[in-house]
């Protein structure tokens, strides 16, 4: 349909989504630059783009995934380490093959793995407690737990075991840290520290008081070091509250006469020790009321309450589980991962909080939250430098059972080589927060919108619906394939040493939709006849949900409305009660009958717009044949579905025929050699 754009209509426009998402709020009252909630997509520059990909490096044996740590000796590359029911898998870059780590067993049914990297420069003879101390050659020392359901374990790259010892060597517990050169082990309510520079050895009995070590009001739930270069302290946890050791005074007799060396700083607990972890100068943890945020360089050392950070995220936070101790914390350059279980046991849900969505030669914006992913269900995240490059990892109970090892912030956009699926719920247009010009609360009569997208690498199914911002069902506008080719090469291209090769650039458009105005469903759907008198397109804002599968970024939205007459009589049926019985269907969609099995049915018959394919994909070469299945869901059509599922299907078929296929290796002069 043609859009009509007559001269009194009134448009809204949204240029920059700096502020993120705000979703405990109605979508009318979201602030300018911001968006209701967004869903496997970052915010970066003021602009929403699709997510960052993730990449399935390894898939380890079924059981209860523990967690996954990155062990960094002190000369040689990076190692990742997966625990899968007790046994402990290792691998050195590029982490595809993993070997089982032997002489570590730990139970198989605990809930969780402790890691502690730490640095041993110092030994002593185990056989006498007043012998001296050797120092050594510095090595770096992964120290490992079950949470005391088992003797401690150590890995130092090549030999592993677990200790098991007299009183005075590591004590098997759950939470570690290794600060000031020790390391610190919780075991229940109580804190106990190595000697310095010797994880094995927890000899030195000077504590606070005379007492072998530092006691807590509950069970100890997370430990991690302060964010200071100079001088880092170590942050302890309860389930109720905070406190600071000042584990930086390595002068191990000082303790009892510092003031103020164990002190209680907030009254705020942390659930899940995976949870807490220091970014940006900050301690970010996951407490009982959701994320908090504790500076150490800007906060007296006061017991203070703190308050919550994650409003914002209120669509997905109060479908939280109640079993919270497993949220799991990761850090990516400026961004923070919280994967929560919303609507889930498993951490379905990995909130994105962007700490600088523009960033600037003299200055950066604020932090903002970047909504939720979804597509994995992380355990335990890991980042660092792997292989002289910034990385981060996570393990994960996929939908189908199995543990898989990811690595996210893939620039291609893409999952395995497949088309992400995207979502943006934004503001309410011509509400109380427009820039129209004219003031809000007025019904508006919804006409159409367009969106300026760029970044689309690749084919896109683009779609979008809108709804009223304070009723209804979202219905259809637009819903279209954007055709954009990546690169020069295909499955039916020969390629030689003289071909060229070379990528497309990224391709942008202007997207229009239909005319709402002009639909014929407007008076048979939605909430019209029950929450409003009014017709869909008609209401004091509406709000927009733009979906898409695949690559790309929304730089500008524009809405068009026209300014619809109030009835100056009023409501003639003011002093009128409803008679029949009302009902809403969690996606908007109402209904109403004087009979309760009516309208029951009547909700439980409509079809619901989501559509699911399911495709089989069969590749030949050189007489290997492998077959791919692959599915996949869209609200947009069941072209889009189909899509999508071929695609996956594609890529899993390739994956298994270039692991029949024998290698192809180059001789030199274009000649190739198969062995």
């Amino acid at each position: 349909m043609q859009q009509t754009n007559q001269p009194n209509s009134t448009i809204d426009i949204d240029s920059t989504f700096l502020l993120g998402c705000e979703s405990d709020v109605s979508p009318s009252q979201v602030a300018l630059g911001s968006s209701w909630m967004a869903i496997n997509m970052l915010n970066l520059g003021g602009l929403w783009s699709c997510r960052p990909g993730y990449h399935c490096l390894a898939t380890f044996p079924d059981g209860k995934l523990q967690g996954v740590a990155r062990f960094h000796p002190v000369l040689g590359e990076e190692q990742i380490l997966v625990a899968v029911a007790g046994r402990i898998y290792a691998s050195s870059f590029p982490y595809i093959d993993f070997h089982v780590i032997e002489g570590l067993q730990f139970s198989p049914t605990a809930k969780q793995i402790f890691w502690a990297l730490t640095t041993q420069a110092a030994t002593r003879d185990t056989t006498d407690f007043a012998s001296s101390i050797s120092v050594i050659e510095p090595k770096s020392v992964l120290i490992i737990q079950d949470g005391g359901l088992s003797a401690p374990g150590w890995y130092d790259g090549s030999n592993s075991g677990h200790i098991k010892g007299n009183l005075y060597e590591t004590p098997a517990g759950g939470p570690m840290a290794w600060v000031g050169d020790r390391l610190w082990v919780a075991t229940d309510n109580q804190v106990f520290a190595s000697d310095i520079s010797n994880p094995f050895s927890f000899r030195e009995q000077i504590y606070l008081g005379g007492v072998s070590s530092f006691f807590f009001s509950a069970e100890v739930t997370a430990m991690v070091p302060t964010p200071s270069i100079e001088s880092p302290q170590l942050m302890v946890f309860t389930g109720i509250n905070g406190s600071i050791l000042q584990a930086n005074i390595r002068n191990r007799d000082s303790w009892p006469t510092t003031p103020n060396f164990q002190e209680e700083v907030v009254q705020v607990g942390c659930l899940s020790n995976r949870s807490a972890l220091s970014h940006y100068g900050q301690v970010v943890w996951f407490s009982p009321s959701g994320v908090s945020i504790y500076d150490p360089a800007t906060s007296g050392k006061l017991t203070s309450r703190l308050p919550v950070r994650d409003n914002e995220m209120l669509v997905s936070k109060v479908v939280l589980s109640d079993d919270l101790s497993q949220v799991a914390a990761g850090a990516f350059g400026q961004y923070l991962l919280m994967s929560v279980p919303a609507e889930d046991t498993h951490n379905r849900h990995t909130w994105v909080l962007n700490h600088a969505s523009l960033s600037t030669l003299s200055d950066e914006s604020g932090p903002s939250w970047s909504g939720y992913w979804i597509g994995t269900r992380p355990v335990e995240w890991v980042s660092g430098i792997f292989a002289g490059q910034e990385r981060i990892f996570h393990v994960s109970v996929d939908y189908d059972g199995k543990n898989r090892l990811w690595e996210a912030f893939n620039p291609n956009r893409l999952d395995n080589g497949c088309p992400i699926t995207w979502a943006l719920f934004t503001r309410g247009y011509f509400g109380t927060t427009s820039q129209t010009g004219k003031p809000p609360g007025f019904r508006v009569r919804f006409q159409w919108a367009d969106f300026t997208v760029a970044g689309v690498e690749e084919d896109l199914d683009f779609g979008v619906f809108y709804a009223g911002g304070t009723s209804g069902a979202f219905k259809p506008i637009a819903n279209t394939l954007i055709r954009s080719l990546r690169g020069s090469m295909d499955a039916d291209t020969e390629i030689t040493m003289e071909s060229e090769i070379f990528a497309f650039k990224p391709q942008s458009r202007t997207i229009q939709t239909v005319d709402a105005d002009q639909q014929s469903v407007l008076t048979s759907d939605g909430s019209a006849g029950v929450e409003r008198e009014k017709i869909s397109n008609i209401d004091r804002a509406f709000q927009l949900l733009v979906v898409g599968h695949g690559p790309c970024t929304l730089r500008e939205i524009r809405a068009f409305s026209l300014p619809e007459p109030e009835n100056p009589a009023g409501n003639p049926k003011a002093f009128c009660g409803e008679s029949c019985l009302n009902a809403v269907r969690y996606d908007g969609l109402a209904t109403k009958s004087n009979n309760f099995k009516s309208v029951v049915d009547a909700l439980s018959d409509a079809p619901e717009a989501f559509y699911t394919s399911s495709k089989t994909v069969v590749l030949e070469k050189n007489g290997f044949k492998a077959i791919g299945i692959g599915f996949a869901s869209s609200i947009l059509s069941q072209a889009a579905a189909d899509r999508v599922a071929n695609i996956v299907a594609t890529k899993r078929a390739d994956k298994d025929l270039q692991a029949m296929l024998p290698p192809v290796t180059s001789v030199g002069l274009g000649l190739e050699h198969t062995g």
